[in-house]
């Protein structure tokens, strides 16, 4: 095989290919990018046999040929070179990478044990078409919400489902639950698909620079196409929470504040949370007051009173903090309504300029 290539580009290829490859050291051709050439075209290909990619590589093709390259050293190598423009070529098991600063020769492994790749074929299943940018925000603006145990699988997924025109994004580890939902012009429509979150970080760093996305549900996995590059996951198999039944649609109190000023409010009190992050809020119409205070016997207390217009019953409750931040680490608008149901009952905290994302902390008991 043969091909010439700006840097750039094959770098950028190798970079997104390489963090999806496996170190498995029974098959060690999980652990290899599959390079290959053939009819023009040029791909790169890897598994860690949950989460796959094939990536289209700008290249042009002068001799057809398939190799499997170690993908560490590969992109090790990819990261160092400075070189404009790069000439590949393969001869018996050595990939020879020549650039005008010098050549660099690559050790090979046997091609053909690398899997077949799964992915949906169009027309397979449902399909719709959206926006790179809005589906990374929607898997960001969720993906933190998911459990990092694998007790129970469907509650480490986003769960992603199509209804009425909204593309409806959730996770939830059991304490806490976010949801986003995105209006789309489509009349396709496909039931909730749970997407390991672990594949989140992948899917982002692979479609980040893409214009659009194609979405494509099939039996037991989920195709995302682009131009760039085609990521095909596993689904996770089980039903996700009907979480809809614990969102409160009616509150006893609401803060609204500017996103920076709570911010501020919480970056403080993160540094005197207990072992458990405890955060006491005191939400206080009657004297207009919105304030947040952490205790820790061991370093000290903090107060902060945020600037905040408040409506409904005087109320105070206790919530971890690190959920509280995560939350407005992942709103985007410029101002927050906290909203709480009563004593003893979840917090509702909203994007007041975007309708479309609804995040939901329980509270703490002691």
């Amino acid at each position: 095989m043969k091909i010439e290539v700006l840097r750039e580009n094959l770098e950028r290829a190798v970079s997104v290919a390489a963090k999806v490859s496996n170190k498995n050291l029974s098959l060690p051709v999980l652990g290899c990018i599959l390079l290959s050439g053939e009819g023009g075209q040029v791909k790169l290909q890897a598994t860690n046999l949950d989460l796959s990619i094939l990536v289209n590589l700008k290249a042009k093709l002068i001799e057809d040929g398939v190799v499997a390259v170690p993908s560490q050293i590969f992109y090790q190598t990819m990261s160092a070179l400075t070189d404009q423009k790069l000439t590949l070529t393969t001869t018996g098991n050595t990939l020879t990478i020549e650039g005008e600063r010098g050549t660099t020769s690559l050790s090979l492994i046997d091609p053909s044990e690398f899997p077949k790749l799964p992915q949906v074929k169009k027309g397979e299943g449902s399909e719709i078409m959206i926006p790179a940018h809005t589906l990374g925000a929607t898997l960001r603006s969720v993906a933190f919400s998911a459990s990092t145990s694998s007790v129970k699988p469907e509650l480490s997924s986003v769960c992603l489902s199509l209804e009425k025109g909204e593309l409806v994004a959730a996770a939830t580890d059991s304490f806490r639950l976010a949801e986003v939902r995105v209006p789309l012009k489509t009349k396709n429509s496909f039931g909730p698909t749970l997407l390991p979150a672990r594949n989140i970080n992948d899917i982002l760093r692979t479609l980040e620079a893409e214009d659009e996305v194609e979405i494509r549900i099939g039996e037991n996995q989920i195709s995302l196409v682009s131009d760039f590059a085609t990521l095909t996951s596993r689904t996770i198999d089980g039903s996700f929470p009907d979480y809809q039944s614990i969102i409160p649609r009616e509150f006893v109190v609401s803060a609204t504040c500017l996103k920076e000023d709570a911010v501020q409010a919480f970056r403080k009190i993160s540094i005197f949370t207990d072992s458990f992050n405890q955060v006491h809020i005191a939400m206080k119409p009657s004297e207009k007051t919105f304030t947040v205070r952490a205790v820790n016997a061991s370093v000290g207390e903090t107060t902060d009173h945020v600037p905040a217009a408040l409506e409904g019953e005087d109320l105070d409750i206790n919530f971890n903090a690190k959920y509280v931040t995560d939350a407005l680490s992942s709103i985007s608008g410029d101002s927050i309504a906290f909203s709480v149901a009563g004593a003893g009952r979840p917090m509702v905290i909203r994007d007041v300029p975007n309708k479309g994302f609804t995040y939901l902390v329980m509270p703490m008991n002691r």
